[in-house]
């Protein structure tokens, strides 16, 4: 009775150890930010505007805005939800490349990174999310802005298309959901611990209707592809799951595929969006 009452015990204390890392300290594991002053002035070599938008629950989001001087590009936007570290110092150099391809670009930093302020949990992120989405909607139909999701941002970007009607979805290295990725680190962990972070891209991408484009590599070791490979299942037909050999959670916009897959996908964008009247 007593090596009963012992295994109990121990499995109960394996649980509560478990449930601290996805609870309460789930925080310090997936947001990994630097933030910045409120009077840093950011440095770009193309033209930029900052914004600050005040959001629900004491929010302060702020955000870059890269277009021509009062001109707004004919192809449209790049909405970009970044990845869980640093903040936009490091993320608005990713203009660069959607600039070439003729689009302006905005991207936000989360709550807690940079400039940007707030209690952080996951309601209050996603309504951020979609704030900045209703904000680049003041400037772009619609059919004009692509939304983009790059790791952690891919489920803001998943929730900005599921709520609304984006010309197109682009998902980099992105997760099926907060559980699965978890359990695809530790497979062998039995399926009873609570997240405060849920991030269920899965449940989220079948609520959206624009066209999909996602992009894996192989030797991702951040996000496995066998948790992103989950999301496969809920593309409709048309979509694209693009598996990039050797590709890990860094380079993936370096490999030629990316570029062809892309490129086509900003075509097929691009011409949906003219034949609008």
């Amino acid at each position: 009775m007593v090596w009963i009452i012992g295994i109990l015990i121990s499995g109960l204390l394996l649980w509560a150890l478990g449930m601290l890392f996805t609870g309460i300290l789930q925080d310090h594991f997936i947001f990994l930010p630097k933030k910045l002053n409120d009077d840093f002035q950011f440095n770009f070599t193309s033209p930029f505007e900052s914004f600050l938008l005040k959001t629900e629950n004491n929010g302060k989001v702020s955000g870059l805005w890269f277009r021509e001087e009062k001109n707004l590009s004919k192809k449209g936007l790049i909405l970009y939800s970044h990845g869980n570290k640093d903040n936009l110092k490091r993320w608005g150099h990713y203009h660069f490349y959607f600039k070439k391809a003729g689009f302006d670009f905005m991207v936000y930093d989360y709550r807690g990174f940079g400039k940007s302020k707030g209690p952080r949990n996951e309601i209050n992120l996603y309504k951020d999310a979609l704030e900045v989405y209703n904000y680049a909607k003041r400037y772009y139909p619609e059919q004009k802005i692509i939304v983009y999701g790059r790791s952690m941002g891919s489920t803001f970007a998943c929730k900005m298309a599921a709520e609304n009607h984006p010309a197109g979805l682009i998902l980099e290295t992105p997760f099926s959901g907060m559980k699965d990725l978890f359990y695809s680190y530790f497979p062998f962990f039995p399926k009873i611990f609570l997240f405060k972070y849920d991030f269920d891209n899965k449940t989220l991408l079948q609520h959206v209707n624009c066209p999909v484009l996602i992009f894996q590599g192989t030797r991702d070791r951040i996000v496995p592809m066998r948790s992103a490979i989950q999301l496969k299942p809920f593309l409709k037909q048309g979509d694209r799951f693009v598996v990039l050999e050797n590709g890990n959670h860094h380079n993936l916009m370096h490999f030629e595929n990316y570029g062809t897959e892309i490129d086509s996908f900003f075509k097929k964008i691009t011409q949906a969006g003219e034949a609008i009247p």
